[in-house]
């Protein structure tokens, strides 16, 4: 899994999110794309890290 916040559901198109409790943006999990594209996600915090730098 490319995501730490997707865990597989039987619902939606089989991956939920646990930050948005809803479908994952994603077909494929990827957190790195979430937090480039809606600022969310294990990996925003980082990325936001990054630019105060």
């Amino acid at each position: 899994m490319a995501c730490k916040a997707a865990r597989q559901t039987d619902e939606y198109h089989g991956w939920e999110c646990t930050i948005t409790e809803g479908a994952c943006m994603f077909l494929t999990p990827n957190s790195k794309a979430c937090a480039e594209m809606y600022g969310e996600g294990p990996d925003a915090e980082e990325m936001f890290d990054e630019e105060e730098d």
